[in-house]
């Protein structure tokens, strides 16, 4: 988007040159005018042929800019880009890839500066070229048009008397003061809102790395906490969650409903399974069943039940630390009754096992029962429910190269995918209810998080 403080940033300035430049019937010519209402440090005087040959009969372009800045008390260096080869320069085509060319090199010579364009001196296939890529070059620019006194053409002959021009020019008259005749052209890049709405699609579609690889290449336009809050949403899918609390913090942005320990992750890991779902990653959906209900079973029990599954029944060994081990010694120290029923509930009795939802099922089974620490028939069949189907799917997923798709999800464990996010959200409510106290939907946080970014790109 056009930057309207121009007063902050020095100022270069891409000016083509024409029969009004640099002086024309007494008033300045739009490469003179410019300079005089935004006092560039640098210019950068594009020279066709014809121009070249004015230049080299009496240098009156460097000249009278030179005699302007001192004028007006600032200095500014004249840079000449002669193209003593472009005899026609009333032919479009010649002028867009040039132009281009040189105000790439000129952006990359001027970091941290801001660029004019001058729209008003020149052909008109010269003028057009300029309005154009006005439009479409990847980082911003100025453009400014210049109006004739009269506000008519004002063309003339290339006859020019130095020292008479510039004695002539009203616009120098301290009395008749200076009427400023520049105006910012008002327009929207057109490279950028092309590539602002293929990210938009990728955003919502949650592909965030690639709607940054697009925003890339216009970076100039797009705000820091666009990108700190893209960064973010990417961590935030690969389950880094500090990394995207730090980044989205750069952003000021909130971004997780759910914040403490265990209950943030297993809720960010049942956000990411239902983005799976509704994308249909079923592949990667599947795989991720099984931890997932792992880590809801443990939690459900800790909250629920007021057993610390880890601390109290488990070993870990110290070469793996994430990897914990279900012990009957530790059973049998604790709650002998459990272990009693987990002796019924495995053949030939327990042993000690990885700890999963397999192995935490029989626990909820005894606690949910009736007479149990948290006695609910419907939390049971649910449990009993989710991990049947987790058996179902996981070892034809686990054990072959084959797509999953969602009819074969159906058939293999008698609902829909859907479903089972579902069944999966449901228990995590029931574990932790305190997060789902407002008319707010948490589940939703994605979408609102999509929304966010994308109001703050259109910003």
């Amino acid at each position: 988007m056009i930057n309207k403080e121009v007063n902050v940033l020095p100022k270069i300035l891409f000016s083509t040159l024409g029969m009004t430049d640099p002086i024309k019937n007494d008033y300045d010519g739009p490469l003179l005018h410019i300079m005089r209402h935004y006092k560039p440090q640098k210019v950068y005087l594009f020279m066709t042929k014809r121009v070249c040959e004015l230049a080299d009969q009496n240098d009156r372009y460097r000249v009278h800019a030179m005699e302007l800045c001192k004028k007006e008390s600032y200095d500014c260096e004249i840079i000449e880009l002669r193209y003593e080869e472009i005899d026609n320069p009333q032919q479009f085509d010649i002028f867009y890839p040039v132009f281009e060319k040189e105000l790439i090199d000129i952006h990359n010579a001027n970091p941290g500066c801001e660029i004019l364009i001058n729209l008003s001196s020149g052909t008109p296939q010269m003028k057009s070229a300029c309005h154009l890529l006005a439009l479409t070059t990847p980082f911003p620019v100025i453009p400014i048009q210049v109006t004739t006194p009269n506000e008519s053409e004002n063309y003339g002959s290339a006859n020019y008397d130095l020292e008479t021009s510039w004695k002539n020019n009203l616009d120098n008259d301290p009395e008749l003061g200076t009427n400023n005749r520049t105006q910012l052209v008002e327009s929207d890049n057109l490279r950028y809102l092309f590539l602002r709405e293929a990210a938009i699609s990728n955003i919502n579609a949650f592909n965030y790395s690639s709607a940054q690889a697009i925003l890339a290449s216009v970076a100039e336009f797009v705000s820091e906490d666009v990108i700190h809050l893209l960064m973010a949403a990417q961590d935030r899918k690969n389950m880094d969650l500090r990394e995207a609390k730090k980044r989205s913090r750069l952003a000021n942005y909130d971004l997780f409903p759910v914040k403490s320990g265990d209950a943030q992750e297993l809720f960010e890991y049942l956000l990411l399974l239902d983005l799976q779902q509704n994308s249909g990653q079923l592949m990667d959906f599947v795989r991720g069943i099984s931890p997932a209900l792992s880590r809801l079973f443990e939690c459900f029990l800790r909250e629920k039940c007021q057993r610390q599954v880890k601390l109290d029944y488990c070993v870990n060994n110290r070469h793996e630390p994430n990897h914990y081990w279900l012990k009957r010694s530790k059973l049998a120290e604790k709650d002998p009754s459990l272990l009693c029923y987990y002796d019924l509930r495995f053949p030939n009795g327990f042993r000690d096992s990885d700890l999963s939802c397999s192995t935490l099922l029989p626990m909820i089974e005894f606690d949910c029962r009736p007479g149990g620490r948290f006695p609910n028939e419907k939390v049971l069949l649910k449990a009993q429910y989710m991990r049947s189907v987790e058996e179902k799917i996981r070892n034809p997923a686990a054990h072959n190269i084959v797509a999953v798709k969602e009819k074969q999800f159906k058939q293999l464990v008698g609902i829909s995918s859907a479903s089972l996010v579902k069944d999966m959200q449901w228990m995590f409510k029931i574990t932790y209810p305190q997060y789902f106290n407002t008319l707010e939907n948490v589940w939703n946080s994605y979408n609102r998080m999509n929304e966010y970014i994308i109001s703050r790109l259109k910003a």
